[in-house]
């Protein structure tokens, strides 16, 4: 009945609007899904899903006429076939019955034969040859599938390696092929529906425009595989969508996507140390992780920005003239308890869970309040806080039968003021958090856009990770919420602004971010924190045409559970992020960064191998060997320059003319000698068996004296090293919390808990040799103190270096992967 042309992809469609036909037009190829049935648009009608029973096309006016179970509604639908993809939108519903109650339209599901990579954020899936995409062309477009709704009989019941439900993708996995889907509701119409972690929430209607199902569309395209991030191009010039610059290029294709920034909690006094530790790591913006002492007016700390809001412009100026921009993280539409949505007067705006009545009077002191529905207020939320006209109340519980009552109440919660309040008066359940926050409904949450766009555009501040954007979730308008919300911060921050997000977003603002930055270091070692998830990211984003970026990463300082950072974890995550071609964040606290002795090494590495990374120097093969999570490197300047142990590069940082020497470097496990585990009379000392992958080279070591049961004034002297018939002795005292390195010569560097250089000590003997394969290492020292310190030892290997120059691959190749 119907053939249209979308890019590449030639479809048809029967007399019943169902797809008949899914071809790449250049080689033929048919990607038509086996026995699945794929309306071009269904409709919800109260609960049941309707598609329709018969279609028209007029092709003089580009509209399809799509009509509906014996003439109950009729839906017109403009068709515009593009250059390079096909648009379909939604400009006419009519109900000719009135009974129809349209709840939400659903594009699709379409299934596609196309298997290989699913890109569920994106919507686009493609296999080695040829790819199909759909796009959201407004917020009120969804990708993905009603929560309520039951999912189609032919979508997997999980999507392995996928961090999505199937509700939140846009592309999904079925046998032999894949589905494309999105849908639009009707938010004029309230109802009951699964509402984030709440399986039934009423959620309030809404109005204008963006609430109406006339308008929603979406975009269509087939292309061959290599050529999808064009059309998309294409599709956002051509749509009026977002599309984002980043230094004069397209943010999804400029190398500027991933450069890594460092975390630190600057403030008006301090910018200009924290703009030569971001300058001192080669990177061009500086971000702070904690700037708000209030969040939802977004109040800025006083303590560290005294002037508001001027004090952060006079942080970005100063930082501007040195060529760093700078950014601040948020927590989206968390609500603090302090903020002025919450008290003294709550905000109407504030979202409840739920609502119920008060059946008898309740005076300013009653510690009971009598409530016609105990619903809402059963909800697993964190705090039991619900508000009540003016006044915040927290209970302890609600009865187990009627009648229903809140026992155990607190009047005037969070500094609110108690009053008396009349029978009818309407008693709301806040949705909260265990941050130990409320959130905004959809209309309120609009001043949180605002806020946060004049913010940006009145400083200039130029870097936003929108965190916590799943309480966008809380006003019940699933992804709508969330779009609303970001595409009005970027509407109204001006000029270009790298931002990300916490959770996977919606199908519409793929094209807002940036980039996502996922992958935490809290609580964990550096090689530990969240290491499969930060893997599996890489891979999300391969398939969703997404900038690669491996998460957060600590600079720590010694504490009870973690040693202060060395030189060898940073290049952990630098060739980690090397062999992605994928950017990072650098976290260290400003007192950290002073405290800890390692940071101007630790940061010369950073531009060491930043510099090589954005150059495009490593070849493809290094960076797959670079990948391996159980791999270490070592990356030093070619022509002489000092490699950074010391914080006294004579490189700038650019390989010089000579490139970089790439080292694999093989760590022991640690060497423990414990007198606990000593034989009467034996000396304190230690054999352990040890095998070098790489060639004969010097002894390399770190040795790390650990207090035992507390005691710190403990200490060792004269440690001896003996292998291959050379003994090395360091003539001098090692204490607890101390370390002794020494790297392949004869000079032994102690360091105190933080790596700071308290002295040098010469050995008697030069470092002996460590063989090739496997041979024995002893250790010896005299123990001093009781009870007496432990002693371990990691040994270094380096293996024969390659050659890294900037001349072996392109630098935008090296920062975005199509």
């Amino acid at each position: 009945m119907m053939r249209l042309q979308a890019g590449s992809l030639t479809f048809g469609l029967n007399d019943r609007g169902e797809w008949t036909e899914l071809a790449d037009a250049g080689t033929g190829r048919s990607y038509e899904a086996a026995a699945v049935r794929s309306p071009l648009l269904s409709i919800v009608a109260g609960s049941r899903i309707l598609a329709p029973e018969s279609a028209a096309y007029d092709s003089g006016s580009g509209v399809l006429s799509l009509d509906f179970e014996g003439g109950m509604a009729q839906i017109e639908v403009k068709v515009a076939a593009k250059e390079q993809y096909a648009t379909f939108e939604v400009f006419r519903i009519a109900e000719p019955d009135g009974d129809a109650d349209i709840r939400a339209i659903l594009w699709g599901p379409y299934a596609t034969g196309v298997e290989g990579s699913i890109g569920e954020s994106v919507g686009v899936v493609r296999d080695g040859e040829f790819a199909i995409g759909l796009m959201a062309l407004n917020a009120k477009t969804i990708g993905g599938w009603p929560a309520e709704l039951d999912k189609p009989a032919c979508a997997l019941e999980a999507y392995e390696g996928s961090k999505f439900d199937y509700a939140d993708s846009t592309a999904w996995p079925i046998q032999g092929g894949s589905l494309l889907q999105a849908f639009a509701r009707d938010r004029r119409k309230g109802g009951r529906r699964p509402v984030w972690n709440l399986k039934a929430v009423d959620v309030a209607p809404i109005q204008g425009g963006e609430a109406e199902l006339t308008g929603t569309g979406i975009a269509l395209f087939g292309c061959p595989a290599g050529l999808v991030l064009e059309v998309i191009e294409a599709i956002e010039l051509g749509e009026g969508l977002p599309h984002p610059m980043l230094e004069g290029e397209w943010a999804k294709t400029s190398a500027a996507a991933t450069q890594s920034y460092l975390i630190t909690d600057f403030s008006e006094a301090t910018i200009e140390e924290a703009v030569r530790y971001t300058k001192q790591a080669g990177l061009k913006y500086v971000y702070h992780p904690d700037p708000f002492a209030k969040w939802g007016h977004f109040v800025l700390k006083p303590g560290q920005f005294p002037d508001g809001d001027d004090s952060m412009r006079a942080c970005v100026e100063t930082a501007g003239r040195e060529g760093v921009n700078v950014g601040v993280h948020t927590l989206s539409t968390f609500t603090t308890l302090n903020d002025p949505y919450v008290t003294p007067v709550p905000a109407s705006g504030l979202q409840k869970a739920g609502r119920a009545m008060l059946l008898a009077p309740a005076e300013a002191e009653a510690d009971e309040l009598a409530i016609d529905d105990p619903q809402p207020f059963r909800e697993s939320l964190y705090r039991n806080s619900a508000v009540l006209g003016a006044e915040i109340i927290e209970y302890a519980s609600v009865t187990e039968q009627a009648p229903w009552k809140l026992l155990g109440v607190k009047r005037g919660a969070n500094g609110t003021a108690a009053a008396a309040h009349e029978p009818g008066a309407s008693i709301g359940r806040l949705w909260d958090h265990p941050y130990d926050v409320f959130f905004p409904d959809i209309e309120l949450q609009d001043s949180y856009s605002e806020r946060i766009a004049g913010l940006f555009r009145e400083t200039g501040l130029k870097q936003i990770s929108f965190d916590g954007l799943e309480g966008c979730y809380a006003t019940g308008h699933d992804g709508y919420g969330v779009n609303r919300f970001v595409k009005q911060c970027y509407d109204g921050w001006g000029d270009e602004v790298i931002n990300d997000a916490s959770i996977v977003v919606p199908n519409f603002l793929w094209h807002v971010f940036t980039r996502f930055n996922w992958g935490e270091p809290w609580g964990v070692s550096t090689r530990e924190g969240q290491l499969e998830w930060r893997l599996t990211n890489q891979a999300y984003f391969e398939r969703n045409f997404i900038p690669p970026m491996l998460g957060w990463f600590l600079i720590r300082s010694a504490s009870e559970r973690f040693e202060a950072t060395t030189p060898d974890e940073i290049e952990w995550v630098l060739s980690k992020a090397a062999g992605f071609g994928a950017g990072f964040a650098l976290a260290a606290d400003m007192a950290v960064l002073r405290r800890n002795g390692n940071a101007e090494a630790l940061l010369d590495k950073v531009r060491q191998w930043e510099s090589a990374r954005s150059a495009g120097a490593f070849t493809p093969q290094q960076r797959e060997r670079l990948r391996d999570p159980k791999g270490d490197w070592h990356l030093e300047p070619a022509d002489g320059g000092n490699d950074g142990n010391d914080g006294n590069d004579r490189n700038d940082g650019n390989g010089g003319v000579g490139g970089w020497n790439l080292f694999p470097v093989s760590w022991s496990r640690p060497l423990v000698c414990n007198t606990d585990e000593l034989q009467p009379g034996q000396p304190g000392g230690a054999d352990w068996a040890f095998h070098n992958k790489h060639g004969e080279q010097p002894l390399r070591f770190r040795l790390r004296v650990s207090p035992a049961y507390g005691n710190e004034e403990a200490s060792i002297k004269r440690p001896t090293f003996y292998t291959s018939g050379t003994y090395m002795t360091f003539d001098t005292e090692v204490r607890a919390n101390e370390y002794l390195v020494c790297d392949g010569d004869r000079i032994g560097r102690v360091y105190d808990v933080n790596w700071n250089l308290l002295r040098t000590v010469e050995a008697t003997a030069d470092a002996p040799v460590v063989r090739a394969g496997g041979q024995a290492i002893s250790f010896s020292c005299k123990f001093e103190g009781d009870p007496k310190p432990v002693v371990s030892v990691t040994v270094s290997t380096w293996g024969e270096p390659e050659c890294v120059s900037s001349r072996s691959e392109s630098a935008n190749v090296q920062a975005v992967e199509r």
